[in-house]
């Protein structure tokens, strides 16, 4: 292996050993490799330098949220409720989303119909080996008075 490629390893392996020390400094799960490799290649498809850097810096619970178990999540509540078109997991609030392992997300989002947003729970099983979501199940919360 030539200086280029020594060098190149050392910084992957310096990175991955990034992430999981902010895991750990954060207290939650590590991302898989498949998962970390998903997260990756969305957040390079951002337009901008300062998007790609603040996405990178989210907790892995929200980068396991938005790249992995939303697309998956949009199927789910059309099936409860049909004239929802958009799904957002997640809120401002960091205790909104939990990653419980790299196989298992849990938290609250909201999902839009044309009569406004309405909230909901959620479960999220990954398989952290393909980074494919393998269950997707909501529960609506009861309606504000």
């Amino acid at each position: 292996m030539g200086r280029t490629g020594w060098k190149t390893g050392i910084f992957g392996l310096l990175i991955a050993l990034g992430s999981v020390v902010q895991a750990a400094n954060n207290q939650e799960p590590a991302l898989s490799a498949a998962e970390r490799h998903v997260v990756a290649r969305q957040i390079a498809t951002l337009k901008t330098p300062a998007d790609r850097t603040l996405a990178a810096n989210w907790s892995n619970a929200k980068k396991a949220a938005e790249w992995i178990c939303r697309p998956a999540a949009l199927p789910v509540v059309k099936k409860q409720d049909q004239r929802a078109d958009r799904v957002v997991l997640g809120t401002d609030d960091l205790k909104s989303l939990t990653l419980e392992t790299n196989g298992r997300l849990t938290g609250s989002g909201l999902f839009r119909t044309f009569h406004g947003w309405k909230d909901f729970s959620f479960a999220c099983e990954l398989n952290p080996e393909t980074a494919k979501v393998t269950s997707f199940q909501i529960i609506p919360l009861p309606a504000h008075p």
